[in-house]
């Protein structure tokens, strides 16, 4: 596939059907956010979408370790429709033929240069909307006033976090996601733990009064805050289920299944990133599937409409041609929680955020755990092959 003069040129169904599949398998595991998406394409016009192509710095070993991430959003018509709900590192380690997803909670606390000059405390998931929107932050650092602000200011947090670069980002919306879950005909999640989650937002409905008067939305609106407000407003919200074990999900239910955050059983962002995972290897069996290229063609055709990203197809292109089939690479996980180097703590104006348990903005603590657990994985592989 290439482009010319700005078109994108299908590939024919003569391309062999395993490069079609790494392609297509390499962005689709390795370069979405809330969900995965299949190829790169500038973007028209749009409040919540832009799109950019940049040229990454090469690489001195073309075998060396690369970092991909992964950013999933609400986008038009959802309430905070840039904050980011899902946010996952995938570390590639082709020597090993091994993916990594580091997924980093959505409460974490980071300083972000949204004013030129000066930096304030966020929570990540505020980043990629603070580097996309410049109405609301037109005082920001000028590289952040372009095109790609917002995933740049993104790459430039977890740089710090992680202590190493990211190579490229994808972002999503949840429309494009539920899209593209259509055209690739659902997945079969083998679904890790039964949850219920009871506050689970109805699109359209985030301003429903249900029933209240004025008087009592600004009482309990100024008294409550978080799930304790939200229980305040039902009719805004639909109860579900999921029952552990492998199930069919369509785009719909696949959304619900990664977004949902309320559940009193691992309802929260490190049990809502375990579900994630979970989807992951659904897709990749899903892909794994596919009889053939025409199947494959409809997926990447819609994946072209909804993707903003970094990468172009000349870089996915080299990466399968170097890194071979990465449908057969292992896929493995480090957690950031409060179980590993994680905290809670409350910000100055009064947040439940999460921290390094080492100490607020110590994230070099951050990066020497990940780096001692990609050890932990490799050695855990050594040792499973000697026995």
């Amino acid at each position: 596939m290439d482009r010319d003069n700005g078109q994108i040129l299908y590939p024919t169904q003569e391309r062999k059907r395993k490069t079609i599949l790494s392609i297509v398998f390499v962005i689709l595991v390795c370069l979405v956010g809330i969900g995965l998406i299949a190829l790169v394409r500038h973007l028209p016009p749009n409040p919540f979408i832009r799109s950019i192509v940049t040229s990454p710095t090469p690489t001195p070993d073309p075998m060396a370790p690369k970092n991909v991430l992964l950013l999933g959003y609400g986008g038009a018509g959802h309430d905070g429709g840039l904050l980011t709900d899902t946010m996952i590192v995938v570390r590639i380690i082709p020597k090993e033929k091994r993916l990594v997803l580091i997924s980093i909670p959505r409460d974490l606390w980071v300083q972000v240069e949204a004013k030129a000059g000066e930096t304030k405390g966020f929570k990540i998931n505020a980043v990629y909307a603070i580097g996309t929107d410049n109405r609301a932050y037109p005082d920001k650092p000028k590289k952040y006033l372009t095109d790609g602000g917002g995933l740049l200011m993104v790459k430039d947090a977890l740089k710090i976090i992680i202590g190493e670069p990211i190579n490229y980002a994808v972002a999503i919306d949840f429309s494009g996601f539920t899209k593209l879950m259509t055209t690739l005909g659902g997945v079969f999640i083998d679904v890790p733990f039964t949850f219920e989650d009871k506050l689970y937002p109805i699109k359209g409905k985030e301003n429903e009064t249900c029933g209240k008067l004025d008087e009592e939305i600004v009482s309990v609106t100024a008294t409550l805050s978080g799930q304790l407000l939200e229980e305040q407003f039902p009719c805004r919200y639909e109860t579900l289920k999921f029952e552990k074990g492998k199930q069919f999900m369509d785009g719909e239910a696949a959304l619900k299944f990664v977004r949902s955050r309320h559940s009193d059983v691992n309802g929260g962002d490190f049990g809502r990133s375990l579900r994630q995972q979970a989807f992951i290897f659904g897709v990749k069996n899903r892909l794994l599937s596919f009889s053939g290229v025409t199947k494959i063609i409809p997926l990447i055709k819609d994946g072209l409409n909804m993707v903003v990203t970094d990468l172009t197809l000349q870089d996915v292109t080299a990466m399968v041609e170097r890194y071979g089939v990465v449908s057969s690479y292992t896929i493995d996980s480090i957690q950031l929680n409060d179980q590993t180097i994680l905290m809670f703590f409350m910000s100055p104006d009064g947040q439940s955020i999460l921290v390094p348990k080492t100490g607020e903005n110590d994230f070099g603590s951050i990066a020497s755990y990940i780096t001692s657990e990609l050890s932990r994985i490799t050695e855990a592989t050594k040792s499973a092959v000697v026995q």
